[in-house]
């Protein structure tokens, strides 16, 4: 199997559907596609049930349970579990762009063959084609490759949509605190920066945001503040890297700030 599409979800049934069925128009059908439920108490379970049932339906749907541990924690569930060479986390308030699943097919050879980058990346769009950011003009065959540490010196903005590999992202786990249900994606993106790996991004989009108010973007500083362990080990982890200054600048002040937040309880 080539592709893993990872879904982490928590009381999401009203809107999962819209991924189920981008996924059920993708023309590539070399994949499969693990839910991982971070404890809905909502009919979450129900509704994956259905989906595994539709009679339209010609990749695997598979689902697991877990309690209430964070979007992270289900990230490594969803790791380990994974059979395809390649790893595509894709939100539950997302969906896939019709031929986000070919584009990457048609892509991964050349990254699977280069030991030295560990996925490649396309673009996240808000719906209407609105580009969450920017990467390069959308010429046939152009790519850039970069890292998590370089990549604004690059000129690339927003959030990307990155597929890895499989085997090489398994060495980066995201490490769990108890008592807490968050650690910045950017602590495994900065791990497997630091260790040399790359990703070749490309200027295709991948598939549609739909950022919710239930969701991690819209919550940034309440959860870094009530999960500040993990929080703590990203700024922490970065201020020791060999990046330069500028690119530790916005992060420490971020911490300063929300230091201030979390000292006088200014963050509910």
């Amino acid at each position: 199997m080539l592709i893993t599409v990872f879904t982490p979800t928590y009381n999401r049934a009203y809107i999962l559907p819209k991924l189920f069925e981008s996924l059920k128009r993708q023309s590539f059908r070399d994949f499969e596609w693990i839910i991982v439920d971070d404890g809905s108490t909502d009919d979450t379970r129900k509704l994956v049930g259905a989906m595994q049932q539709d009679c339209q339906v010609k990749f695997p749907i598979r689902y697991f349970f877990q309690v209430n541990s964070g979007k992270h924690v289900a990230w490594n569930k969803g790791l380990d579990e994974a059979k395809g060479a390649l790893f595509f986390p894709v939100d539950s308030d997302d969906y896939l762009t019709d031929d986000a699943l070919e584009r990457i097919g048609e892509n991964c050879e050349t990254v699977m063959s280069n030991e030295r980058l560990i996925a490649l990346s396309g673009v996240r769009i808000f719906p209407g084609n609105k580009l969450t950011g920017g990467i390069l003009q959308d010429n046939v065959g152009s790519y850039i490759d970069y890292s998590s540490i370089d990549r604004r010196s690059k000129g690339i903005t927003g959030d990307l949509a990155e597929a890895f590999v499989t085997e090489r992202l398994r060495k980066y786990r995201f490490p769990v605190f108890e008592d807490e249900r968050f650690v910045p994606e950017a602590v495994v993106f900065n791990r497997f920066s630091n260790d040399g790996y790359l990703i070749r991004g490309y200027a295709f989009p991948l598939y549609v945001c739909e950022y919710l108010a239930d969701g991690y973007t819209k919550n940034t500083d309440r959860l870094l503040i009530t999960n500040w362990k993990g929080y703590r080990l990203y700024v922490s982890e970065l201020m020791h890297s060999t990046v330069g200054i500028r690119a530790k600048a916005i992060p420490f002040c971020g911490f300063m700030y929300r230091s201030l937040l979390k000292m006088f309880g200014l963050c509910k």
